[in-house]
């Protein structure tokens, strides 16, 4: 490995025989991009990985037996992916900023929660979370200080965490930056409006379709900025009580349980508004 310490890129791609990456990794320190993707027998990845400090692509999707990943520390990173690793339920601990990632995109793991450390992701804009669990999301999470789109599609449900600093801070709690918000088909009851909705009071675009909640309430007219909306193939929505002032687009295709009474209130409600509609 002494005579490869100036390698730059390192990639093991579809090693089948590939189980673990081991410590020698640590002599490479001029490695710039490291890609095991699709090693479908790696179980092991050596805490090593997480200290390449000129590293700037580490690609590790695919491997279906790797259940951990160690801590990064990686200053230079500027893509993670870790995709398709279906039996990886657990997100790295973030050691010290990394201010290099802009986008993350998980599909198809069985990580149930990010690390408080995650939000050391300092610059990140976009984070999409794809085909997962139930996700327990922290709500300062959404509070990342460049965080403006959240992707989220396929959950099997969205439950909030909250610290006790969170719990005070609840009084006087200042919006999140997130202006697109897509969380179709996540099983989303009634309480994700109650919990931790009123962060979102910045969204542009959201994407509630597909889910499971009975009511639009209230408070969404708190969305001052909400522009577009998409409620379509929500079965068991039966009322709408609020309309954000500025909405422009709203979409309530396939809503069931929606009466004529429930679709006469809303109109209503909105007949002073330039609004494009579409229900059934």
């Amino acid at each position: 490995m002494q005579k490869l310490r100036n390698l730059r890129v390192l990639n093991f791609d579809c090693c089948e025989c590939l189980t673990q990456i081991p410590d020698a990794v640590s002599n490479l320190q001029n490695l710039e991009e490291l890609s095991f993707k699709n090693c479908v027998n790696l179980v092991r990845v050596h805490n090593s990985v997480g200290l390449l400090h000129k590293l700037r692509i580490l690609e590790a999707s695919g491997c279906i037996k790797l259940r951990n990943f160690p801590p990064l520390k990686l200053s230079s990173l500027e893509k993670l992916e870790l995709s398709h690793c279906s039996s990886l339920k657990s997100f790295p601990e973030i050691i010290g900023k990394m201010e290099n990632i802009r986008e993350l995109r998980l599909l198809g793991t069985l990580i149930k929660e990010l690390p408080l450390s995650f939000q050391n992701l300092t610059r990140l804009r976009k984070l999409s979370l794809l085909f997962c669990g139930i996700v327990q999301l922290q709500s300062s999470i959404v509070m990342m200080p460049e965080l403006t789109l959240i992707e989220a599609w396929g959950w099997k449900g969205w439950q909030w965490t909250k610290r006790e600093e969170d719990e005070e801070k609840d009084g006087s709690m200042v919006p999140s930056k997130v202006e697109l918000l897509w969380a179709s088909k996540c099983n989303l009851c009634d309480d994700f409006f109650q919990i931790g909705f009123t962060r979102f009071a910045h969204v542009i675009d959201l994407d509630l379709s597909n889910n499971n909640f009975t009511h639009l309430p209230e408070c969404i007219k708190e969305c001052q900025f909400l522009k577009k909306l998409d409620v379509s193939c929500c079965r068991q929505l039966r009322e709408i009580r609020g309309i954000p002032p500025k909405l422009k687009h709203f979409n309530a295709t396939n809503c069931l349980s929606l009466t004529s009474s429930s679709i006469s209130m809303f109109l209503n409600q909105v007949l002073s508004c330039f609004l494009c509609i579409f229900f059934l």
